[in-house]
């Protein structure tokens, strides 16, 4: 898996993708912005909805890492705190 999504956000605007991830690997999760100056969060969720990983940097991109213990879908949120962007979602793993 690698780019899951594109499209763009703007203040107080977000983005959820569902996406399965397999049990036992590693995923890292990157969003980034093409604006530099945009503020974006990332929130990820696990098939039960709690909240396993998080980047709430000021930063414009954000990263997250999650081990899922078994095979199940995963909700990741993107979320723009500041600014307006076009922006890519990938999932390495």
């Amino acid at each position: 898996m690698s780019l899951v999504a594109t499209g763009m956000i703007g203040t107080g605007q977000s983005e959820h993708l569902d996406v399965i991830l397999e049990g036992g690997h590693t995923y890292l999760i990157h969003v980034n912005p093409s604006e530099p100056g945009v503020d974006f969060d990332l929130h990820i969720y696990d098939q039960n909805g709690i909240l396993v990983a998080w980047d709430e940097t000021t930063a414009a991109d954000a990263h997250g890492a999650v081990t899922p213990l078994i095979t199940g879908p995963f909700r990741i949120v993107v979320n723009s705190v500041g600014g307006m962007s076009d922006y890519q979602v990938q999932v390495v793993g």
